[in-house]
């Protein structure tokens, strides 16, 4: 696979407005300095899209995507790091020598290490091995009609890349020994194991392989299912690895993007089985988690592409639950549910294979509950409905649920329904559900509180000590995030910042998660001999959760003077908050002392609280060490 030339990109880079480029997929107007626009990234009225030809990146207030020239068409048109420079040759009318596209190449961002971009070979290597194995060997031959006796077509083998490890110890390992592979590495990749002896083996034997995709398309993984035997887990996957997160992968994400754009939702499965057999009846915007709960971070893939998702779960118990648990994630995320729950307990392969494929899609579209209908259906099938006190308990629950719902109109249709349920008048379940609400409302106020305040909030990290702060401890940490925003939006802009901030701040952790992993690239970043550009940078990055917040940073407007001074003035405001958040673990730490009758201890907790707030009277900050967070 040949890779541009760092200068070739450069070159492309700093001769393209991407005022132009943009302006052929968005009507830009110019406002100030910057261009604005609606965001093609999710449906908007109001623009909120903003596009900076002095800083050559774009970012949206709206939906928080932000980027430069290259990953606005990666997003926009689905494309690889590589396609996308070609592309923005091709608009800007840029005469540079490009290596040509194949139509098998895997492409990525130019600045993944060295390690990584092997891992990611060595995955396509294995993944053609074990396709070949499936297909065309004699060993391979009970796998391929064990998954042609489940309906599947040599062209949906072919289209999935299914492949198959055969029964033995060194397949892979002999595979990557005759091309002079490092086979620690390949350890490391989770392709292969090292026993206690240290002898090197295949870690995937006598399974049926699934390649798993991350979203830009690279392979970084297998799931292999037994499918002969019994002896061992049904699913196998790869390791945590550099390359391989499954908090952070959903199967068939990268391949169903385009279907996912185009339908304007997904379809959450459980099983791979499920996603290829969806995908034979025609819906090609499915997509399934690594064997593990939805996570915060799938939903933060999904809500790139959709804000719609129809959870279609295995229809037994564990499904059903497992369907509830994903739904209160989703809303969590702020994005529409659907639920299709199939009949008779069966997941979507196995209904397909039953009923075929045009009964799923009359269900898929005909037949989808509601979340509201869905959770109504849950509270009521952990309930007794034949006892009058699990009816009453039941009905409570349900009102609950219908006082949440903003719709009026929508409201109005589960208390009809309630009340028709449970012969019940509309206006009597109305009074019911308000004095519910009120009830609610007096156990927590501190919730409420916090909501009162809670937009006035910077974007939100892993501090979760947030959720109890009154407005004055938020007035403080928006301080304090604010200084962590100008130091690393100067280091970013200016190298000379970067050397100056990086020697004062002597080894001080960023308290955003986010802030300190832009930090320890930007360290990479300017070892390599690269020149301060956020452009740039952002191609250096590759998590696109991460290029969004630099497009954020350089949007903000700097105060004008960038001093040491003022450097030092934002590292001092970043201890103050970490010694006043470490006094307050320790008076938590004082109570709960109190609470267990433990006077020793907290008497102890409570001397260091005084000698802590001491030091805050004193300015001594550096006495909350990074080691407390």
């Amino acid at each position: 696979m040949k890779r541009i030339p760092e200068e070739t990109i450069d070159r492309i880079r700093n001769q393209t407005d991407i005022v132009d480029i943009i302006g052929n997929y968005v009507q830009l107007k110019k406002q100030g300095r910057n261009y604005i626009g609606l965001c093609p990234f999710h449906g908007e009225k109001t623009p909120s899209f903003s596009v900076s030809p002095e800083k050559q990146i774009f970012h949206c207030f709206g939906c928080g995507k932000g980027g430069n020239v290259f990953s606005f068409l990666m997003e926009h048109d689905h494309l690889t790091f590589t396609e996308a420079v070609h592309k923005v040759a091709e608009l800007g009318h840029i005469d540079v020598d490009l290596p040509k596209l194949t139509s098998d190449e895997t492409l990525s961002a130019p600045k993944e290490t060295s390690e990584t971009h092997k891992m990611i070979d060595m995955h396509q290597l294995a993944a053609k091995l074990y396709h070949y194995l499936l297909l065309e060997t004699e060993e391979g031959l009970e796998a391929l009609n064990y998954l042609k006796e489940r309906g599947m077509s040599e062209e949906l083998i072919q289209t999935f890349q299914i492949g198959f490890a055969p029964n033995q110890h060194a397949t892979l390992t002999s595979f990557f020994e005759k091309r002079a592979m490092d086979l620690h590495l390949a350890v490391a990749a989770g392709l292969l194991s090292e026993r206690d002896d240290g002898k090197i083996v295949d870690r995937f034997r006598n399974r049926i392989m699934f390649p798993i995709t991350d979203d830009r398309g690279q392979l970084v993984g297998f799931s292999g299912r037994l499918y002969n035997q019994e002896d061992g887990p049904k699913y196998l996957n790869s390791p945590e690895t550099p390359i391989f997160n499954k908090r952070k992968l959903l199967y068939h994400f990268s391949e169903g993007r385009q279907a996912i754009r185009k339908h304007e939702e997904v379809i959450l499965l459980e099983g791979f089985m499920d996603v290829i057999s969806v995908s034979e009846a025609g819906l090609l915007n499915g997509v399934a988690s690594m064997g593990t709960s939805l996570t915060e971070e799938h939903i933060g893939l999904i809500k790139r592409v959709a804000n719609r998702a129809v959870i279609c779960y295995d229809g037994d118990r564990a499904g059903i639950e497992a369907a509830f648990k994903a739904g209160n994630l989703l809303a969590q995320g702020r994005m529409e549910i659907f639920v299709l729950s199939l009949p008779s307990g069966k997941d979507p392969d196995e209904y397909i294979r039953t009923y075929g494929a045009e009964k799923f899609n009359t269900l898929y579209l005909h037949e989808r509950q509601t979340w509201t209908a869905f959770k109504l259906y849950y509270l009521s099938r952990n309930r007794n409905m034949a006892n009058d006190t699990e009816r009453l308990a039941y009905i409570d629950e349900a009102l609950l649920e219908i006082g949440k719902i903003d719709q009026a109109v929508e409201r109005e249709f589960y208390l009809k329904q309630l009340s028709d349920e449970f012969d019940i008048t509309i206006p009597t379940l109305k009074e019911q559900l308000q004095r519910a609400m009120q009830e609610l409302a007096r156990k927590k106020p501190r919730e409420t509180q916090f909501d009162d305040f809670a937009n006035l909030a910077p974007p939100p990290d892993d501090d979760m000590s947030f959720v109890h702060a009154g407005p004055r401890e938020q007035q403080k940490r928006e301080a304090h995030y604010v200084a962590e925003q100008h130091l690393l939006k100067a280091m970013i802009e200016n190298q000379d910042a970067f050397s100056q901030i990086h020697q004062l701040l002597e080894g001080l952790v960023f308290y955003n998660d986010d802030f300190q992993a832009l930090y320890t690239h930007l360290i990479a970043y300017y070892l390599d001999g690269n020149e301060a550009s956020a452009s740039r940078f952002m191609d250096y990055v590759t998590d696109m959760r991460l290029k969004n917040v630099v497009s954020s940073l350089e949007m903000l407007e700097s105060p004008e003077e960038q001093t040491i001074e003022a450097y030092s003035d934002y590292i001092l405001s970043m201890k103050r908050y970490r010694l006043e958040i470490k006094i307050k673990q320790k008076e938590q730490e004082v109570s709960e002392k109190m609470r267990m009758q433990d006077h020793e201890g907290a008497i102890k907790a409570s001397s260091e609280v005084i000698l802590l707030r001491k030091s805050l009277a004193n300015k001594d900050y550096d006495s909350a060490s990074d080691e407390t967070f």
